[in-house]
């Protein structure tokens, strides 16, 4: 039996081939979930679809700024997250200057500062990644076994084969890696623990 290929396998291939048949597994794939996600944030259909286009089309055109470090469907997420806060941006622009034409009320400024508003990265993806980018601070038997298991999405009995280390080894270290990362992050990014903890 031929086993089903993950999200981020696929992503990663994508990112290696830059080949359209990937590029289209990846949409196949990520499509109703991004969907799913945007419903809240984008309720009409029509505009949904829109914003659907336009993140897959920047995931087309900017698989080379995808670090493979990261979970390739929250960097797709955060795309298609920015390109609604965008939709939204123009749609409000579009929406003042017509308000400003038909009531003679100059919106400039106002628009100007909604426009610049910088909007916040949610704290669990921004946590995710920096943990992901801390494992390269790790020694390296700690490094290699928890690569396999965030990064590569393998499982422990795989790693354990790969490595040549028995099971209880495997768990252990990728115990004591995790360890190792939530000290690191706590010690470099408090205020960020502090914010994923508000936000649970």
């Amino acid at each position: 039996m031929i086993k089903e290929p993950t999200l981020q396998e696929i992503g990663l291939k994508f990112y290696q081939s830059r080949h359209e048949s990937d590029f289209t597994k990846v949409y196949q794939r990520l499509r109703p979930s991004i969907s799913y996600f945007l419903k809240d944030l984008v309720p009409d259909q029509d505009d949904r679809n829109e914003v659907i286009a336009t993140t897959f089309s920047k995931v087309w055109c900017k698989i080379e700024q995808y670090n493979p470090y990261w979970n390739f469907s929250t960097w797709v997420y955060r795309i298609a997250r920015n390109e609604a806060l965008l939709f939204h941006r123009a749609r409000k622009r579009t929406c003042s200057y017509d308000s400003m034409k038909e009531r003679g009320i100059n919106l400039d400024s106002r628009m100007e500062k909604i426009l610049q508003t910088e909007f916040e990265e949610d704290p669990i993806d921004v946590l995710y990644n920096e943990a992901i980018s801390a494992i390269q601070e790790l020694p390296e038997v700690y490094k290699i076994v928890l690569t396999m298991r965030e990064v590569q999405k393998k499982k422990y009995e795989d790693i354990a084969e790969e490595l040549g280390w028995n099971h209880n080894t495997v768990r252990t270290r990728i115990r004591k890696a995790r360890e190792l990362i939530r000290d690191l992050l706590q010690s470099k990014n408090p205020e960020l623990i502090k914010k994923y903890q508000d936000n649970r």
